[in-house]
């Protein structure tokens, strides 16, 4: 149920505490390009090997569920509470896994599906600092594995990948995203 993200008691408290953490969510210029998809609907196939760039238009700290122009997002609003890095095996909510590519983060996102051998390199990926992974539960994924930091994109079909591999090298406390190598621990662990 979507609308708990944010409403359980011991959460919203840690929000609170979280809040003020962060100094810099400021109203960025620009629109999102790119293709857009709504919630509930199929989503797009993403063209596979090519890193995608988009402008991301805010990032404020937002109570409410928010309608991200991509799938999976690549910033925007976020929850006040950003998710830890590190390997999920249930999907975790949108809002605070892009708080934590704010924080200079890549977000991998993957089919639930995907053969047990690429999980694995996956949730091998995610032991490395600023990275983060989670199957993607809201809905399809245009792609079997997704890499998102902010304002970029790289879909793959397997892995090993040589351009995973310098998409996490280029993106990872990378200098671009607005808060760059603020914690991606001492948030949230909280999946769906």
């Amino acid at each position: 149920m979507r609308g708990r993200i944010l409403g359980a008691t011991a959460v919203g408290a840690v929000l609170l505490l979280m809040l003020g953490a962060c100094s810099g969510d400021d109203d960025s210029a620009g629109g999102s390009s790119g293709t857009a998809t709504t919630a509930g609907q199929p989503a797009q196939p993403l063209p596979i090997g090519v890193v995608q760039e988009f402008d991301v238009a805010s990032n404020f700290h937002v109570t409410d569920v928010v309608q991200y122009p991509q799938t999976p997002p690549v910033g925007g609003d976020h929850a006040g509470v950003w998710q830890n890095c590190g390997f999920y095996d249930k999907p975790i909510y949108s809002e605070t896994g892009v708080h934590s590519m704010e924080h200079s983060a890549v977000w991998i996102t993957f089919r639930p599906d995907l053969p047990a051998d690429q999980i694995d390199q996956i949730r091998a990926l995610a032991e490395e600092p600023y990275t983060l992974a989670s199957p993607w539960g809201e809905g399809e994924l245009g792609a079997p594995i997704v890499l998102s930091a902010w304002g970029v994109q790289l879909a793959i079909d397997s892995l090993p990948s040589d351009q995973a591999t310098e998409f996490l090298s280029t993106y990872r406390e990378a200098l671009t995203a607005p808060e760059p190598s603020f914690p991606c621990t001492g948030g949230t662990s909280q999946t769906k």
